[in-house]
């Protein structure tokens, strides 16, 4: 049964003041296709509970009078914003990260100038850096072994030419300068077209990336490396159809602005700063945790009815609605604000 609890009833019966998450149910049965939805926004079929937090829209506090408000145990002075999970109330505190799919220009530990870019897509998050070691730029990311020349890189992407690179980074002769070293690089790697540059690009990844495949021709090589270069390197810069031209423009941004800082060390980012920040509020932290817990559940769910279904000397129908456990979601999200463990195990994050 639903009703409304005010928060003041939870804190004193330990309970949890949360709401119930509904979805509709849509699965094919034989030829029938079986579902179960709200009717005028009741009803379908419940999941879990998740916490509300005290005077969000949601909550039975919301737009009352300062009455109305004493009749339900609350002060009116009281600014709501935290959550009672057991009896307890538990603020989410804000984190505090630094901003995603935004150039980092930063120092190493051996004051070498070094651009980091935090990507962030939908479905993938990873880091690029491009870092000067020895007056040479070089390109690294965790799918390749070895840090590979940053030159190299944007040949790989299909910018053939040393003028085009160097006029792409910057038409000032200061920085063509600095950027002699890292074209002379690559000359003497002997790399001079697309093909040879994805060639030594495949040579680099490493080979946990490779998914369990053991022998590996020529060409799937190549095609490996400029898939990771389109997909996973600065995720964040879409490659439509293999035209890098953006992801390109964009590496030529991070070198032109290492150079400017190796020339102007006032133009090193600082990380403390809070424009270069954002801030996580619960909302963000709870969808996260949200995500996580639904996703165990549709697992769950699977798991269960591929050993159902596989049995051949099944009697009874198979019902999906009689195996979703509404304590996965709940619990899950109640462990986690009132212990603040915030355990995402899918990204080893804690």
């Amino acid at each position: 049964i639903v009703e409304d609890i005010p928060p003041q009833q939870c804190r004193l019966r330990d309970m949890t003041y949360a709401a119930p998450v509904t979805v509709d149910v849509e699965y094919t049965r034989g030829k029938e296709i079986v579902t179960r939805t709200s009717k005028s926004g009741v009803g379908g079929v419940t999941v879990g509970r998740i916490p509300l937090m005290l005077r969000s829209s949601r909550c039975v506090l919301t737009g009352k009078s300062e009455d109305e408000l004493a009749r339900l145990g609350e002060c009116p002075l009281d600014p709501g914003g935290y959550f009672v999970v057991k009896g307890t109330e538990k603020v989410i505190l804000i984190q505090e990260q630094l901003s995603k799919n935004r150039i980092i220009i930063d120092v190493d530990a051996k004051g070498e100038v070094g651009a980091s870019v935090t990507s962030s897509t939908h479905e993938r998050k990873s880091k690029t850096n491009v870092a000067v070691k020895h007056g040479k730029l070089y390109l690294r990311h965790n799918t390749f072994a070895d840090e590979i020349p940053v030159v190299i890189a944007l040949k790989a992407m299909g910018l053939e030419s040393d003028q085009e690179v160097v006029q792409l980074v910057g038409p000032d002769p200061a920085y063509a300068s600095l950027l002699a070293p890292s074209v002379q690089e690559c000359a003497s790697h002997g790399v001079f077209t697309a093909r040879q540059a994805l060639e030594y690009c495949g040579a680099k990844v490493r080979t946990a990336t490779r998914m369990g495949t053991y022998s590996r021709s020529k060409r799937n090589r190549v095609d490996e490396a400029r898939d990771i270069l389109a997909g996973v390197v600065l995720a964040h810069v879409p490659v439509p159809s293999y035209d890098f031209r953006h992801k390109r423009a964009y590496v030529a941004v991070m070198i032109r602005r290492i150079l400017h800082a190796m020339v102007d060390k006032r133009t090193i980012d600082d990380k403390d700063y809070y424009g270069n920040k954002r801030l996580e509020l619960a909302g963000q932290l709870l969808a996260l945790l949200f995500e996580d817990c639904f996703k165990r559940l549709n697992a769950d769910l699977k798991r269960q009815a591929d050993a159902v279904l596989s049995k051949s000397n099944r009697a009874t129908q198979f019902d999906i609605l009689k195996c979703i456990r509404q304590d996965t979601l709940s619990n899950g999200l109640e462990h986690a604000i009132s212990s603040g463990n915030w355990t995402v195990k899918r990204f080893r994050m804690e």
